[in-house]
Order: C-alpha cells, then sequence, then structure tokens
C-alpha cells in the first residue's frame, strides 16, 4: 500500500484526493518511514503523521514507526518531539480516538481543538448584534484591534480579505475570508475557510462576533462556496450554535526525551 493509501484506510472519511494529500501533509519534504502497512512522517521535530492499517493495528507496527520517529527527531537534536505540529497542513496533533496510544508512550496530552466544517443547509442564524454593523475591513484601526485580541496575530492581517464587526465606528470583531482553499475536509467541491476569528476585549459578550461569523459564512456560500472550514478551535460549541460541525477533535501535546 501507498502512504495515501494506508492514510485512507485511516480516514475513510475524509475525501482528499492524492494531490492534495501529498501538498497538504508536506510528504515530499518530509522524512518517511514505513513498515507493512504504516508510515509515520517526520519534519523537523514534529510527527506529522503516523498512519498504521486497520488491519495491522496491534501487532506492533505503530510502536515501531514511532520508534524510529523519534530516533530521527533526536538525531536532528532535539529534545521534544511534537504530535502534528500548529503549522501542519493536515493534522495539528493526534486524533482523540488515538491519544491512549500516545500517552502509553510518554506523551503529554493538553490541548483539545477542533477542525470543523460547514455547509449551507447546515447555517443557523445568529442573534441580531444591536448597534453593530458588518462590512469588509474600511478605514483604520484593524492593527490594533487584532494586537488587542492576539499580537501574534498582526501578522495575518497584512492583506486578504478581512471581515469586520463593527460598533461606535470602532472595530469590535474580525476574520480572515478565503474562497478556495485546500484543506482536510477538501471533497472536489470548492470550499471556502473563516479563520483567525476574533473579539475586541470591550465588545465581547454582546453577540458581535457570532453574527459577524454568520453573514461571513454567507458571504462565501453566496460565492459558490459549498463547504466552510473553521481550522484549529478550541470554541466549537460556540461555532456550533450556528451550525457548524466538528468533523475531527485533537489533542496536541508531546514528549520530552
Amino acid at each position: 500500500m501507498t502512504e495515501y493509501e494506508i492514510f485512507k484506510s485511516c480516514f475513510p472519511e475524509l475525501r482528499l484526493d492524492e494531490r492534495q494529500f501529498r501538498e497538504l501533509s508536506g510528504i515530499s519534504s518530509g522524512q518517511t518511514f514505513c513498515c507493512d502497512g504504516g508510515f509515520a512522517l517526520v519534519s523537523g521535530n514534529c510527527v506529522r503523521l503516523l498512519c498504521v492499517a486497520p488491519e495491522k493495528r496491534k501487532t506492533g507496527v505503530g510502536t515501531s514507526l514511532l520508534k524510529k520517529a523519534e530516533e530521527h527527531i533526536r538525531s536532528l537534536g532535539y529534545s521534544r518531539a511534537e504530535l502534528g505540529g500548529t503549522d501542519s497542513g493536515l493534522l495539528i496533533g493526534a486524533p482523540e480516538d488515538c491519544s491512549r496510544f500516545f500517552t502509553q508512550r510518554g506523551y503529554t496530552l493538553n490541548e483539545r481543538v477542533a477542525e470543523m466544517y460547514g455547509t449551507p443547509d447546515m447555517l443557523r442564524s445568529a442573534p441580531a448584534a444591536e448597534g453593530a454593523d458588518f462590512e469588509f475591513c474600511r478605514g483604520s484601526g484593524l492593527p490594533e484591534a487584532v494586537a488587542a485580541v492576539d499580537r501574534d496575530w498582526v501578522q495575518y492581517f497584512d492583506g486578504g480579505e478581512i471581515f469586520c464587526g463593527y460598533s461606535g465606528g470602532k472595530i469590535a470583531s474580525f476574520c480572515l475570508l478565503d474562497d478556495d482553499v485546500d484543506c482536510l475536509f477538501s471533497d472536489g467541491t470548492r470550499v471556502g475557510s473563516i479563520g483567525c476569528v476574533g473579539t475586541v476585549p470591550e465588545f465581547r459578550r454582546r453577540g458581535i462576533g457570532l453574527k459577524m461569523v454568520e453573514l461571513a459564512a454567507r458571504e462565501l456560500y453566496h460565492r459558490g462556496c459549498e463547504k466552510i472550514f473553521i481550522h484549529y478551535t478550541g470554541v466549537y460549541e460556540w461555532y456550533a450554535k450556528i451550525g457548524f460541525r466538528t468533523g475531527i477533535m485533537l489533542r496536541l501535546g508531546g514528549k520530552i526525551f
């Protein structure tokens, strides 16, 4: 079996074609270790993927692959291995149903995050946000608004489409839009994404952020997107209020050697 075939056997619910798998996984630039029916992909100190075909599980293949991956990471001078890595195009952590495999082998798993998706028929309206209006970014104040939420995000708002919620002429909420992406949930249809969603602290608990996301989703569906991807979020219950669903739950973590 090829790496792509093994990946598909592990995640039959995902419909990536082979090109998307190779590009999103970065397999051509990483280090791959293979066993009969399984493979591990390593990039830097990250175990990007560890996939074992269902019929080969509980035979020691996964343990052997993980050991090879860790030995390679140590040989590069790292003292810690990460699972997935937050810059991965596929899995940024360990699938939750595999977490016991890793904790039994010395990994500490902490943050629980979701990869989510939505479709036009799933979308629900958010409650009205009184006193707010919504449109694409206009005027100044964006860097300051983003920094008030997360300074590390400012770099991502240099270009691209930015949709905002305004209150009293100030930016209250913001998000990045893309109407054509390859992602974990690509399936041959046009997929959009809503990312780096934030609400400035002084404007929280007024429904502005959720209404902004709903309207941003409607804009993407109007452009012809048949699915919307929400990447790397810990507030999955918040997105679920307007119909987004968790496609895969992941645990972030690693192991110190």
